[in-house]
C-alpha cells in the first residue's frame, strides 16, 4: 500500500488551558475554525435531560457583541461563510468556514457565541419551542424512535441511554437561569479545544486567538454550580437477551440489533473498525451483499458503531416489511456468526483495509473533517493519532483477531434488538435474537 501522509499540524495550551490545534493546508482558500467542549448529554441531571442540546441552540439567540440571532447568522453569512453546532453525548461543537481573509471574523463570532451568550428570558422561551419542534421531528421519524429504544437496552438507566435532544417534560423543565448556570459549569476553558485547519498562517492565527480568545476565557463566568456527573461507567447488563417493539402504522418496520462492544480508548478499537467495515459499510460489505443483493430482505441494512470513552456499541440497523423483520434479524445475526467461525480471506481482509484507509485519506482533503479528527482525538483521548498511524493499527489486523472479536461479541450474550413498525411481535423477535446470538 501507498504511504500515508497526514496535514502537518501543532497543538499547544492556551495560559486559560485551553488547547488549540493548527492544521494548515496550503493552497486552500477557506478556513475552518471549530471549538469543542468536552460536554454532553451524559452530564446532565435526569431532570434536565437535553440542556446541553437547548444550549447550543440558545447561544445562538444573540451575545453581547451580536444582538441577536440575525446578527449572529448575517455575520458569517454575509461573507459566503457557513456557521453551525452540534450536540452529541460526549462532545459539543460549533464551527465555522469562511474565506480565508475572514479568519478574524470567524473567531470573533464563535468566541463571542460560545462565551458571551445572552440568555434573554423571552428568548429562551421562544427557542424552547423551537428545540420541542425538533425532538417531534425525531419522534416522526422511525429510524431515529428505534435508535433511542435500542440505546436505553444497551445502555439502561444511565445517561448514554438518552438522546440529546431531551424529553418534553425535561425541556419544560430548562429556562434561562438553568441554561445560564449549566454554560457557568461546563463552558470553561479546561474543557475546550479549538481546531483551525485550511489556508491560514499559524502564527497570525495563534495571535489572534490570544488577543481575542484569552481575554474572553479569563473573564468571569460564575461558579461551576452544576456537579460534573456523568453516571460512571454503565453496569453490566443483567439479562441475557432484551427486545422492545413500538408499535406504529407505517409501511415498513426499522430495526436494530446489537451488543455492547469496547470504547474508543480500547486496544482492539482497530480489529472492531475492520469487522464492522467488512460486515455492514458500503454496498461491497456482507449484509448488503447478502440481505439486500441476494435475499432481498432489505432495502436500507447497514451496521455502525457507537463509542464513548468506557463503552461502545456495534449495531445493525434494518428497514424492511413487517413480516420479514424475523426473518431481517436472523439474516443479520448470521452473517455475524460467519464471521466468527470463518476467518476473512486475505483478499477480503486486504478490500477492508483499503476501504478504512481510502475512507481516512479523503477526510483530509476537508478542512471541516480534518478538524473534526483532530480535534476529537484531543478531547477525547488527549492523544492525537496521525493518519499514518491510524492507517498502520489498522494494517496490524489480523484475520485472527476479527474472527476472535466476533466470537467474543457472539458469547457475551448481551444481544439487544429494537423494533418501531407495524404487526411485530416482540415474542418472536426475540425467540429469534436469542437463537441467533447463541453461539
Amino acid at each position: 500500500m501507498a504511504a500515508v501522509r497526514t496535514p502537518r499540524w501543532h497543538g499547544s495550551t492556551l495560559p486559560s488551558g485551553a488547547r488549540v490545534i493548527l492544521a494548515p493546508l496550503p493552497g486552500r482558500t477557506s478556513v475552518a475554525v471549530t471549538m469543542l467542549f468536552g460536554v454532553g448529554s451524559r452530564w446532565e441531571p435526569l431532570r434536565l435531560a437535553g440542556i446541553s442540546h437547548f444550549l447550543e441552540h440558545a447561544v445562538f439567540k444573540g451575545t453581547e457583541r451580536y444582538p441577536d440571532s440575525r446578527a449572529v447568522s448575517e455575520a458569517i453569512e454575509g461573507v459566503g461563510g457557513v456557521l453551525n453546532a452540534s450536540t452529541d453525548k460526549e462532545v459539543t461543537n460549533f464551527w465555522a468556514q469562511v474565506p480565508r481573509q475572514r479568519l478574524e471574523l470567524a473567531i470573533d463570532v464563535l468566541t463571542d457565541l460560545v462565551l458571551a451568550p445572552r440568555f434573554d428570558w423571552e428568548e429562551m422561551e421562544r427557542e424552547r419551542l423551537v428545540v420541542t419542534e425538533e425532538l417531534s421531528m425525531y419522534l416522526d421519524q422511525p429510524a431515529e424512535v428505534v435508535q433511542m429504544d435500542f440505546d436505553g437496552l444497551i445502555w439502561p438507566g444511565h445517561p448514554l441511554a438518552r438522546d440529546p435532544a431531551g424529553t418534553r417534560p425535561s425541556l419544560r423543565r430548562i429556562g434561562a437561569a438553568q441554561l445560564s448556570r449549566y454554560h457557568s459549569s461546563f463552558y470553561r476553558p479546561e474543557r475546550l479545544v479549538v481546531v483551525i485547519s485550511g489556508g491560514f498562517s499559524p502564527q497570525r492565527a495563534l495571535g489572534l486567538l490570544e488577543r481575542r480568545l484569552e481575554p474572553a476565557l479569563g473573564a468571569p463566568r460564575g461558579a461551576a454550580s452544576f456537579p460534573a456527573l456523568d453516571g460512571g461507567s454503565p453496569s453490566p447488563l443483567e439479562r441475557a437477551g432484551d427486545v422492545k417493539v413500538r408499535r406504529r402504522r407505517a409501511e415498513q418496520t426499522h430495526l436494530l440489533v446489537g451488543v455492547r462492544c469496547s470504547s474508543y480508548l480500547a486496544p482492539d478499537r482497530w480489529t472492531l473498525d475492520v469487522l464492522n467495515t467488512a460486515l455492514g459499510e458500503g454496498m461491497s460489505s456482507r449484509l448488503f451483499l447478502e440481505l439486500r443483493e441476494r435475499q432481498a430482505l432489505a432495502y436500507d441494512v447497514h451496521s455502525f458503531t457507537s463509542r464513548h470513552r468506557d463503552s461502545g456499541a456495534l449495531a445493525v440497523y434494518l428497514a424492511t416489511q413487517p413480516e420479514r423483520a424475523p426473518a431481517a434479524v436472523a439474516g443479520a445475526l448470521a452473517e455475524i456468526r460467519r464471521l466468527a467461525q470463518e476467518e476473512l480471506s486475505a483478499a477480503e481482509l486486504g478490500r477492508t483495509k483499503a476501504q478504512i484507509e481510502g475512507r481516512l485519506l479523503l477526510q483530509m482533503e476537508s478542512a471541516g473533517a480534518l478538524s473534526d479528527f483532530l480535534g476529537n482525538q484531543e478531547l477525547l483521548t488527549q492523544e492525537i493519532l496521525s493518519a499514518a498511524e491510524v492507517v498502520e493499527n489498522v494494517r496490524l489486523v489480523t484475520a485472527g483477531q476479527v474472527q476472535a472479536l466476533a466470537d467474543e461479541l457472539l458469547a457475551g450474550g448481551g444481544w439487544r434488538a429494537a423494533a418501531v413498525g407495524p404487526r411485530v411481535e416482540r415474542e418472536e423477535l426475540l425467540e429469534t435474537l436469542q437463537a441467533g446470538a447463541s453461539n
